[in-house]
């Protein structure tokens, strides 16, 4: 059975797969939080919500919403990465495992902020995956 509730696997790999992403930030790639004292630039994701879709015969499918959030030291560099982020993800389908098997994904926002306590810059990606 697929579950949503799994879909962190999911954008770990897909992230930690892609090329260039994995140059400009190496495994800086976390669930929910960072590790202290963490350098930028990093990424974290959240799964947001899940909505599951029903029909008289049970369960027909889920929409998962995941946050990914970018975080940098200058606004161009949060970009750069915002940009790679959307590549490894918008638009992919594929099955992971027997219990996660993603039919696509697809951008629904994006929100940038500049933290000036922390002097940091990120850019957040909302995407929804549906299983």
């Amino acid at each position: 059975m697929t579950t949503g509730l799994q879909i962190g696997r999911a954008v770990a790999a897909l992230l930690t797969a892609h090329s260039g992403l994995r140059a400009a930030i190496g495994s800086k790639v976390f669930p929910i939080v960072s590790k202290e004292g963490t350098s930028y630039p990093f990424v974290v994701y959240r799964r947001n919500s899940i909505e599951v879709q029903y029909t008289k015969d049970g369960k027909a499918g889920e929409t998962v919403n995941v946050d990914i959030v970018i975080a940098a030291g200058s606004y161009a560099e949060s970009i750069g990465l915002a940009d790679m982020v959307r590549e490894a993800i918008e638009g992919k389908a594929f099955i992971m495992s027997d219990t996660l098997k993603v039919r696509g994904s697809q951008l629904t926002a994006a929100d940038e902020e500049f933290f000036e306590d922390s002097n940091v810059y990120t850019q957040t990606l909302n995407f929804n995956f549906y299983l």
